[in-house]
């Protein structure tokens, strides 16, 4: 039994205690973009967040989501994974055993242009981008065409029944 308390650091606690036994995920979630115009609901987008991660092995979950433009996230590309190519979204993790910490950089630019492309809605597409991100955080690959249709089945069925709006 949880008694009322006026003292906000008691408050805190008892809603940790409260998260613990319920099994609920701490996330930390900053998102930001690095160019005005990006429109997103940052809510929303936890609460996605938490949708996908509710079931993994983490207890305490940072994430910075960073909307950016093609430039950006090529310039990232070519840096950290010797590419040179366009790309949607890319994830850098750091875990351990019970902490997650991760920046995801999404290409608002690339996101508008697939939206068009396969004739779904800007939110519909930014919800998979997330939703990609996120999988490779949780260890799905898409390195070969094995682990790439495993990620894509799972990615698609969390689109799919997914009624989160973003923008």
């Amino acid at each position: 039994m949880v008694r009322k308390v006026y003292c906000l650091y008691c408050q805190v606690f008892i809603i940790l205690v409260q998260n613990i036994l319920q099994k609920k995920k701490m996330i930390n979630l900053v998102v930001s973009n690095t160019k005005d115009g990006y429109q997103y609901d940052t809510q929303s987008i936890k609460d996605l967040c938490e949708l996908v991660l509710k079931d993994s092995i983490y207890e305490s979950i940072s994430l910075n989501i960073i909307f950016c433009d093609d430039h950006h996230l090529s310039t990232l590309k070519a840096k950290y994974f010797n590419e040179d190519v366009l790309t949607d979204v890319l994830a850098f993790p750091i875990q351990n055993d019970t902490i997650l910490e991760s920046e995801i950089y999404i290409s608002y630019d690339r996101a508008l242009a697939n939206s068009k492309e396969f004739n779904v809605s800007m939110n519909n597409e930014l919800v998979r981008l997330i939703v990609h991100g996120l999988l490779h955080l949780l260890g799905y690959r898409d390195n070969n065409q094995k682990s790439k249709q495993i990620m894509f089945d799972k990615q698609e069925a969390i689109v799919e029944n997914c009624n989160i709006r973003i923008v």
